[in-house]
């Protein structure tokens, strides 16, 4: 049963005490001025049957813990409008998260103006504002220094409201996946937070004056240092949620958003006005990812240098949807993406370098098109089982499980043939949602 003593609405404020649960958008600070960009933004509510990837570094630290617990106990159900979440405590999805180790990643993201803020942090951002005086200005900002070490992805990439049990009144997403690492937030001189190579400690960036503030904190980012792509679990003090993958929850007996025919397609989604680049949302006058269908956008963000671009277009040219179909087009874009670590361009190049780059970067698409790679090779055949544990035990990709069960029942990639070990990795991956997986159950022998 998950817990339900959580339910306050994310406002850096707090709930106040004996309040009910409800979902409220937090007060947006008055702001004044000539600054254009000092003017509330305006936010307005997501349409239906949208993915988001949203960074959770504005909520409160209780519910952040909240969605940790959640994740524990089954796969997180949210009510998310862009303008407020709620963690729905009482509703039930079946399923679970596994962890998959990444190479660490450090990002510093930088918010000069309101509109900005509200575009990464929807949620609770904009309360921070009190902090710099009611608006940034020039010499003023809100940065975020983020370290990501793994992901706590679940199987489960469709739901439907069919399929949730409880109280899941208001319900529209479910949680996919989660980033997670450590991260902090600070306010103050812009010239001092985008100086410091890495803002630490809980009252000042390193080299900084006092006029810098750490808003929120969670996770020691010097003890991400000790992470591991092979890690089986993030190292102590490094295992925060610093953002999730956003899923939505169908209506009747389909999903209102199905699965990408191929690496590449999926987008985030911002607010408009903005588009993701990189894990943050930015202008559209600065290059971004662009909308898959849309190939001139993509050519000039491609060529602007956004590399997620070149993979989307790359898939584009090899399937000829949205444009020519080109494999030594797709093949050149996607291996520019590649070379700056997009893991959608390394899996259409799918070298087994490319896919072992893609791997190691957590993705569990590529960890299995990895293990079938090396399937094929006699010299590496004997290591597709890592990258076929990788994708099924952390990448979420039940194929992963389904092609461990085939290794001991065929005694492929090293292992000698044994039906009962092969069991608990096809009853993992039919439990899942591999097809694949359920038939051969149904074939082995009764215990």
């Amino acid at each position: 049963m998950r817990l339900s003593f959580v339910p306050c609405l994310i406002a850096l404020a707090g709930c106040p005490a004996g309040a009910p649960a409800k979902v409220a958008q937090p007060p947006v600070p008055k702001v004044g001025g000539a600054d254009p960009d000092a003017r509330p933004p305006s936010i307005e509510a997501c349409k239906g049957g949208q993915s988001h990837d949203l960074m959770v570094l504005d909520w409160t630290p209780e519910l952040r813990g909240d969605l940790e617990v959640a994740m524990k106990e089954g796969v997180a159900v949210l009510a998310y409008d862009c303008k407020s979440v709620k963690l729905v405590s009482a509703c039930t999805l079946a399923g679970s998260y596994g962890y998959i180790g990444t190479t660490r990643r450090e990002k510093k993201i930088s918010m000069s103006s309101s509109d900005e803020i509200a575009a990464n942090l929807p949620v609770g951002g904009l309360s921070w504002l009190s902090d710099v005086g009611g608006k940034l200005d020039r010499e003023s900002a809100l940065v975020a220094q983020l370290v990501m070490v793994g992901k706590r992805s679940s199987a489960k990439k469709v739901a439907t409201q069919h399929e949730l049990t409880g109280g899941c009144d208001g319900a529209t997403h479910f949680v996919r996946a989660a980033t997670v690492g450590a991260f902090v937030v600070a306010a103050g001189s812009k010239a001092e937070l985008e100086a410091s190579a890495k803002i630490i400690g809980k009252g000042a960036s390193g080299g900084s004056t006092s006029s810098t503030k750490i808003e929120a904190q969670d996770g020691d980012l010097t003890a991400c240092e000790k992470s591991s792509p092979d890690g089986s679990a993030p190292p102590d003090q490094c295992g925060a949620v610093v953002r999730i993958e956003l899923e939505p929850i169908g209506a009747g007996g389909t999903a209102l958003a199905a699965v990408p025919e191929a690496p590449g397609l999926a987008v985030a989604t911002c607010a408009p006005g903005f588009a993701m680049a990189d894990g943050a949302c930015v202008r559209l006058d600065k290059p971004h990812q662009c909308k898959p269908g849309d190939a001139t956008d993509c050519a000039k963000q491609c060529d602007a240098g956004n590399a997620a671009s070149c993979a989307t277009l790359a898939v584009m040219h090899r399937d000829g949807k949205g444009a020519p179909k080109d494999a030594q087009k797709a093949a050149a874009l996607a291996k520019q993406a590649c070379d700056k670590d997009v893991a959608a361009g390394c899996r259409i190049v799918g070298t087994i370098p490319a896919l072992d780059k893609a791997c190691a970067a957590g993705d569990g698409g590529a960890c299995v098109d990895l293990g079938i790679a090396k399937l094929a090779d006699k010299k590496l055949a004997a290591d597709a089982q890592y990258a076929f544990r990788r994708a099924c035990y952390g990448g979420g990709e039940f194929e992963g499980c389904t092609w461990l069960g085939t290794l001991y029942l065929e005694g492929k990639g090293g292992m000698k043939k044994n039906p009962a070990m092969a069991r608990p990795f096809f009853e993992k991956g039919c439990k899942e949602g591999s097809q694949r997986a359920c038939e051969q159950v149904a074939k082995l022998p009764k215990k």
